[in-house]
């Protein structure tokens, strides 16, 4: 039930707060060695190539924003009153502009435009090994990501046992348990095994916005809302169209973002294969022989 979640979703958000704040403490408080300003427009890269590759990346970190949209839309079937989706979508969208603008602008104003992603790769004394500040970053990053990503894959996992155990009996008891982690392993063993399987974590991130993102959040609610229309219009009889030419506007809009959006996505991922220093760094475990980086 949707009503599980609440106080999973009350830790993300401390998770995100903590997060946003922790940056802009540590940028306020930690200057950069070597700061170069940003430029209203593009950045001071004296490589074209990797100038172009990194605005496009940036547009694509937006992009990425919108993922928990994913879960939004998946949830509104158990919301008690649906209807009220559009709010939930509209505070979405407002509080990732406000830290996009927020958090952007105070740590590219104190920091310069060469800020690492992720962040913590920024050479600041902030980000120093076993510093407060880096500690407490990564605290909220994995309480974060790890209570976010829980709760994105609760559509999914319900949807693999639904379609394979539709007589769940789906209690707490011990058997029952051990049932749902089976009809769910599969979808975390797939992920796990990309995970190691690719050369590089960012680069398959980059594909998966470009051939995710763009389609599920702009272009395919497009095509259905037209195909919504267009198809109940139709049941009536009618051979006209069935959308008014503010409904014609704002789909084509939608669509046409949905479609630069993919665009622009899939050229900063080809970018981040063919420039290795938009790769970065990637370290699975805390050194030693558990130490492997791309």
């Amino acid at each position: 039930a949707l009503r599980n979640t609440v106080i999973l979703s009350y830790i993300s958000l401390v998770a995100v707060v903590g997060t946003c704040t922790v940056q802009i403490l540590a940028a306020l408080t930690a200057p950069a060695p070597n700061r170069a300003p940003a430029q209203w427009f593009g950045n001071p890269n004296s490589d074209l190539h990797m100038g172009i590759a990194e605005g496009l990346l940036g547009v694509t970190t937006a992009a990425w924003a919108y993922v928990p949209a994913f879960l939004t839309v998946e949830l509104a079937s158990s919301m008690a009153r649906p209807e009220q989706l559009l709010r939930s979508l509209a505070l979405s969208a407002v509080l990732n502009v406000l830290v996009f603008a927020g958090v952007g602008v105070a740590v590219v104003a104190r920091w310069g435009y060469d800020v690492k992603d992720p962040i913590n790769l920024t050479q600041v004394s902030a980000w120093k090994e076993h510093g407060g500040w880096s500690v407490s970053l990564s605290t909220c990053l994995l309480v974060g990501n790890f209570v976010s990503y829980a709760l994105d894959s609760v559509p999914l996992a319900r949807y693999c046992q639904r379609a394979w155990a539709p007589d769940f009996g789906d209690t707490w008891a011990p058997s029952d348990i051990v049932r749902y982690l089976v009809y769910t392993l599969p979808t975390f063993l797939f992920g796990l095994l990309l995970a190691l399987a690719m050369p590089n974590v960012f680069v398959m991130l980059a594909f998966t916005t470009a051939l995710t993102v763009p389609w599920a959040t702009q272009i395919y609610p497009a095509v259905l809302y037209l195909h919504f229309r267009s198809g109940r219009w139709f049941s009536h009889g009618r051979s006209g169209a069935g959308l008014s030419r503010t409904e014609a506007l704002g789909v084509a809009a939608v669509f046409l973002v949905g479609c630069m959006s993919f665009a622009v996505c899939a050229a900063a991922a080809v970018g981040k294969v063919l420039i290795a220093d938009l790769r970065g760094p990637m370290q699975v475990g805390c050194g030693g022989a558990s130490r492997v980086e791309a």
